[in-house]
């Protein structure tokens, strides 16, 4: 396909019973200074008012799709198999770009292909600050150390790596480690600043101790040691339950 015919970002979101939060990542897109995008709504079949948000916003919403799926994973692959962007972004149906993302990754753009990633504030169900996901690929090598919704992956990497494994959780980490794998650190621009709010209550939120799991499996998978991949899985299984304990302490 001749680049001038493809817009220079695809943003993918999966929905399912997101109701209004959608509304919100509606928003951060419309309120986008960079235009040349397309967003792609892969819904899996939700059984309340998400589809009647998605249709309210149908001036920014390029192509959808509401059907039952097989999780995540498919619906984000779906969305792949849609795009057509030179990079491809996921933006998780709740989570917000500020005004300035798409334009800023945009000025980052270069010869060389690779992931353009930028930090993001990390927000309460309820909207309070409660810290920043940095994006470190230098960390890679044994958690999920960026900001997924917040980097631009070259079309072409997805074209060369493939999808999202058929995973219940942690197949960004999954799809980012093997990336990391082949190009390291060097095949990253990492944006110093924080572009964007991810709130907390998804699902590797929800279910931390058992994405941690699946961490160390994926670890192991490709070559890690059992005894280092385990470290590693009680480490950040026990720094996560210190912050949801900090948290409800912050709460009360």
């Amino acid at each position: 396909m001749n680049n001038i015919q493809r817009p220079s970002f695809s943003v993918i979101t999966a929905t399912y019973n997101s109701g209004e939060i959608f509304n919100r990542t509606a928003i951060s897109l419309a309120h986008q200074q960079f235009k040349d995008f397309e967003w792609i709504v892969i819904d899996g079949g939700s059984g309340d008012d998400t589809i009647s948000h998605i249709q309210a916003h149908g001036e920014f919403v390029n192509r959808w799709i509401s059907e039952r799926d097989c999780g995540i994973s498919d619906a984000w692959n779906k969305g792949l198999r849609w795009a057509r962007g030179r990079y491809i972004l996921i933006l998780n149906a709740g989570d917000t770009y500020d005004p300035d993302f798409l334009q800023r990754v945009h000025a980052h753009i270069g010869s060389a292909s690779k992931v353009i990633c930028s930090h993001a504030r990390l927000l309460s169900e309820s909207g309070e600050h409660v810290g920043i996901i940095r994006s470190e690929p230098d960390k890679l090598y044994r958690a999920m150390h960026l900001a997924h919704n917040w980097c631009a992956v070259p079309h072409e990497h997805y074209d060369q790596l493939g999808g999202y494994a058929d995973m219940k959780l942690a197949m960004d980490f999954e799809w980012f480690h093997r990336y990391y794998l082949r190009y390291g650190v060097s095949g990253f621009t990492v944006i110093d600043a924080q572009l964007g709010s991810y709130y907390l209550g998804g699902a590797s939120d929800i279910n931390y101790a058992e994405s941690f799991r699946t961490n160390a499996q994926i670890l192991t998978l490709h070559g890690t040691a059992r005894s280092v991949a385990m470290f590693w899985r009680v480490i950040y299984t026990l720094k996560h339950a210190l912050r949801i304990w900090n948290l409800k302490k912050f709460a009360r």
